[in-house]
């Protein structure tokens, strides 16, 4: 009697908890790219739908590379005989100060939320839960380009295992195999016979590069950082950045839940701007202080440009004992006056 991979039990495991939540009759959409990470999505949640959940899948292809669209349509025609239904959809990246991986990112994101928010429509319920390849290496590479920007507690903690899709708060998401290895996966797609593409862009010499003509940021962590970082400590670097990043996110999610309550306490909304009384401010942990600030930043400015300079200097702001000049921040601007923060959009500032 055979018995599965190890590989392939540890895939089904995972699978089982990520839809153990999904009522039955309800439907999930797996994210395909084509990669191996993906595409051991596909067999695996059919196995543990088990008929009760229904199981799409989308493709989405960005145009950037002349094989892309046939390689989208291979994979959706592949798709279409593993899962219940498949869409495959071409999208243009989005201009933004992203990058190109960053602008690409946002652009499928968008699209596979539109995708989750109809199939939710047709189901009768609210958006279906998004299921993405994710994997220990992609969550140590983030952890890793967190550091690299000297970001905060949660920029370190990663990515999510189960959460909201990123940029789209009402669709839910879950990365089932966060924990697990690239090379795991690999195993799971050669043993339940389900082909990948290798897309080059992920490369050390893929088509995309940096501003200056250097690898992407990713890629260059995938390919130098990371070998040298193992084979400098010893081996088991993807598992100590995953543990890390898990333990900063435990923090950063009591820190944020205790400032939260604090900030309802203390932040007043003032017509379209918010009023923080400074004084009660400057008394909290700097760690408190600062979230309690980003926390009331996001009611009136673009929260997601909003970086630690920015936060840093409302900081000073609310501990200064006479600083009243204004600080601009990205969408809004800052005044102290009468220990009192006054925190609105441009627009307002008079």
């Amino acid at each position: 009697m055979s018995f599965p991979h190890p590989a392939v039990t540890a895939a089904r495991h995972a699978m089982i908890e990520a839809l153990a939540g999904v009522p039955d009759g309800a439907a999930v959409l797996l994210a395909v790219s084509g990669g191996s990470d993906s595409m051991a999505l596909t067999k695996v949640a059919m196995w543990a739908a088990r008929g009760r959940i229904e199981v799409l899948s989308t493709t989405i292809d960005h145009g950037l590379r002349p094989e892309s669209a046939a390689e989208a349509l291979a994979v959706d025609r592949y798709l279409q005989r593993v899962v219940d239904a498949s869409i495959v959809t071409q999208v243009q990246a989005t201009v933004g100060d992203a990058g190109p991986e960053g602008n690409a990112r946002a652009a499928r994101y968008a699209r596979i939320a539109d995708i989750a928010r109809a199939g939710g429509r047709m189901k009768g319920t609210g958006p279906l839960t998004v299921l993405l390849g994710h994997t220990a290496d992609d969550q140590a590479e983030t952890v890793l380009l967190g550091l690299g920007r000297g970001s905060g507690a949660r920029s370190v903690a990663g990515m999510r295992a189960v959460g909201r899709l990123p940029g789209h708060d009402d669709v839910p998401m879950a990365r089932p195999y966060l924990h697990m290895r690239r090379a795991d996966l690999r195993t799971v797609c050669r043993e339940l016979d389900l082909p990948w593409v290798n897309d080059p862009t992920n490369e050390i010499d893929g088509p995309w590069r940096a501003a200056d003509g250097s690898p992407l940021r990713r890629s260059a962590i995938r390919h130098r950082v990371l070998p040298e970082l193992d084979s400098a400590l010893g081996g088991g670097v993807i598992e100590a950045l995953g543990r890390t990043a898990l333990m900063a996110r435990d923090d950063d999610d009591a820190l944020s839940a205790i400032a939260h309550e604090i900030g309802r306490e203390l932040v007043r909304v003032s017509g379209n701007g918010v009023v923080i009384p400074a004084k009660e401010l400057a008394a909290k942990p700097r760690a408190l202080r600062t979230r309690i600030l980003r926390e009331a930043l996001a009611k009136v400015a673009r929260a997601g440009d909003v970086v630690y300079w920015h936060i840093n200097a409302l900081d000073r702001l609310a501990c200064g004992v006479d600083n009243k000049r204004d600080i601009d921040v990205p969408g809004a601007f800052a005044r102290r006056a009468d220990d009192l923060i006054f925190i609105a959009p441009r627009a307002e500032k008079s």
